[in-house]
């Protein structure tokens, strides 16, 4: 049986064990927060990343929205110039065409007048 000299030493080791478990599990708990903020830290930076790489993209549709319709715009006024060109031209052929008539009307009066002249 121990003494009463003996008991304050035994609790005293008791305690100072105690007291190093504590010491040894805060230890624990500290670099357990640690590694929870490191990942914290790496989940926001993850985070931002992803919210910049959404604002690339989005600017990246836009510009390539912009393009296009650009592009569009520029085959719209393509093709209206073509339209009028096309209409043009058959204005062109029309007149020319209508030349033609005229030419061949005046060859006939011409012949008619040669052929009167000529009795």
């Amino acid at each position: 049986m121990a003494t009463t000299k003996t008991a304050p030493v035994v609790l005293a080791a008791k305690a100072e064990e105690a007291a190093l478990k504590a010491v040894e599990k805060a230890k624990e708990e500290s670099d357990a927060v640690t590694k929870a903020e490191r990942a914290n830290e790496i989940v926001v930076k993850t985070q931002e990343e992803a919210v910049s790489a959404v604002q690339s993209a989005e600017e990246a549709v836009a510009k390539a929205e912009a393009a296009a319709t650009a592009e569009v715009e520029k085959a719209d006024e393509a093709a209206k110039r073509a339209e009028e060109i096309a209409a043009s031209a058959k204005r062109a052929k029309e007149e020319a065409l209508s030349a033609v008539a005229k030419v061949k009307a005046a060859e006939v009066v011409a012949t008619s007048a040669r052929s009167k002249k000529q009795q």
